[in-house]
């Protein structure tokens, strides 16, 4: 195709309607900047053209040089929520394929429509029921009893099947996570009411830990340490406002039933090896809702196991929690580039299961209702403090998870340059 002469002006737009298609499936499955950045160019580079692009918050702009020929367009509106592993793996076969020769222009539209077609591996029902899983199981990590366990798993379990139906009915994003929260705050705070717990406060956070967007807020720290401040920032302040909006929809349900979420509790930690089977359990749930295939789900689950469990074996020695949050998000982000060697898939489906269960929700929850309740009048010295204290843990320990899953993806991408 691309020939002595190189392509045409109607192949030049055929090629900016593929990568277009390209980098727009890419970042509807939460793919980081640089790894849309690069699918693109290495497209267009195959087919003959030198590719430029520019990834919004939103859209996606591509423009193509081939020899005389110049062309320009502009990508659909992204949407800003979703998280497809298997799609993205789908994605860069289709990539390695055009960069290798193995596939002609056509082939790769039709590849790309494929992907865009195929239904999601795991049914909706299933991930409702593991996601519940995960509530519960967080509630374990963080020191609840088994009551709190099976509430958090039923909060968990009905606030994932209403997100799910309002997200197939094309709900504004915000909004579904306000409804997830609240929902499952109202089962959680029955279960509060009614004394079953001992570790009540779970049976209320556990359940709204699960809706925290981690892939945008590690997705928007690795842009800011790549310098792409602009696109970094809008997706942190977009998993900010879902945070903020999960902790109102948690504060709106202790409204309804009258349950209490404390801003200041003590830390609980739990034995190694019940920390490892809760982290499993915990990994395997969001493996199923990031849309991991089964043939590689076991390696998100390790990864899991060994950064949530490495950070638990720290903080047993008396290692700070941050600190701690480092080395098991470091740990994870190693782990998960040899797994990627290893199975030629990227390196990202294996880290963010491995280290989502890590993100401090409780604390950011927390951080909200403190500062709801100093809005409403409550404030004292201790409640400012508590609250500015959380929020600081907060922005530590997710920037410490970034940190650990770039710095692995950094090295070894040096490595393979060199």
């Amino acid at each position: 195709m691309t020939g002595s002469a190189g392509p045409d002006a109607a192949q030049v737009e055929a090629v900016a309607h593929t990568v277009l298609l390209l980098g727009r499936l890419l970042l509807q499955n939460g793919a980081d900047t640089g790894r849309v950045m690069s699918a693109v160019e290495r497209v267009a580079t195959a087919f003959g053209c030198e590719g430029h692009v520019l990834v919004t918050y939103e859209s996606l702009l591509v423009t193509l040089v081939a020899g005389a020929h110049v062309r320009t367009r502009i990508g659909h509106r992204v949407p800003a929520m979703n998280v497809g592993l298997a799609a993205i793996e789908a994605v860069g076969r289709v990539v390695d394929d055009a960069a290798r020769g193995v596939l002609g222009l056509d082939g790769v539209r039709r590849a790309l429509e494929a992907v865009e077609r195929r239904p999601p591996e795991y049914n909706h029902w299933l991930v409702a029921a593991a996601l519940g899983l995960t509530a519960a199981s967080l509630s374990r990590l963080f020191g609840g009893d088994w009551p709190a366990f099976a509430a958090s798993w039923l909060a968990g379990f009905a606030g994932t099947w209403l997100r799910q139906a309002l997200g197939r009915r094309g709900a504004n994003p915000v909004a579904v996570a306000f409804a997830g929260s609240c929902f499952g705050g109202v089962i959680g705070g029955a279960a509060v009411r009614l004394g079953v717990s001992t570790t009540p406060s779970l049976c209320l956070i556990a359940p709204g830990m699960i809706i925290v967007p981690g892939v945008p807020f590690i997705n928007g720290c690795l842009d800011m340490m790549r310098n792409l401040v602009t696109l970094g920032l809008s997706r942190l302040s977009f998993a900010a406002l879902v945070t903020v909006t999960i902790g109102m929809g948690l504060f709106a349900a202790t409204l309804v039933t009258g349950a209490a979420i404390p801003v200041e509790e003590p830390a609980r930690v739990i034995p190694v090896a019940e920390d490892a089977v809760f982290s499993a359990l915990a990994a395997a749930g969001y493996a199923l809702l990031f849309d991991v295939r089964a043939r590689i789900a076991w390696a998100c689950v390790l990864c899991g196991v060994v950064s949530h469990t490495t950070r638990t074996i720290g903080v047993h020695l008396g290692v700070d929690l941050v600190a701690g949050t480092l080395i098991g998000a470091l740990a994870a982000g190693f782990l998960a580039q040899g797994f990627a060697w290893h199975f030629r898939a990227p390196a990202v489906a294996f880290a963010f299961p491995g280290v989502v269960a890590m993100v401090p929700g409780s604390y950011a929850f927390r951080a909200v209702v403190g500062a709801l309740a100093i809005e409403r009048g409550a404030a004292t010295p201790a409640l400012a403090q508590a609250t500015l204290a959380l929020g600081i843990d907060v922005l530590l320990m997710v920037a410490a998870i970034a940190v650990g899953v770039a710095a692995p993806a950094v090295l070894g991408g040096r490595s393979r340059m060199g």
